[in-house]
């Protein structure tokens, strides 16, 4: 009997974003990690999220990279 032990996430090559969600019922603030494969969808998850995205890079295993592609999104948007 008993809970069976987890493994820890392992995180897999992609684009990652964090969205930062409230959570007016307790007035709690969480941070959600998001992985997409494309550009086209980090560009349509930051376009139509209502609340904070904070775009971290592309996971390549051991650090994120930086996407001039998504940073120049993200600035043009903040216009």
């Amino acid at each position: 009997m008993g809970r069976p032990p987890t493994k820890p996430v392992v995180k897999r090559p992609a684009y990652y974003v964090t969205v930062k969600v409230s959570n007016s019922m307790n007035y709690q603030n969480t941070n959600v990690l998001i992985s997409k494969d494309t550009i086209p969808e980090i560009k349509q998850l930051i376009a139509r999220s209502p609340q904070r995205v904070e775009f971290l890079g592309y996971w390549n295993g051991k650090s994120y990279e930086k996407v001039p592609e998504i940073d120049a999104f993200i600035k043009s948007r903040e216009k």
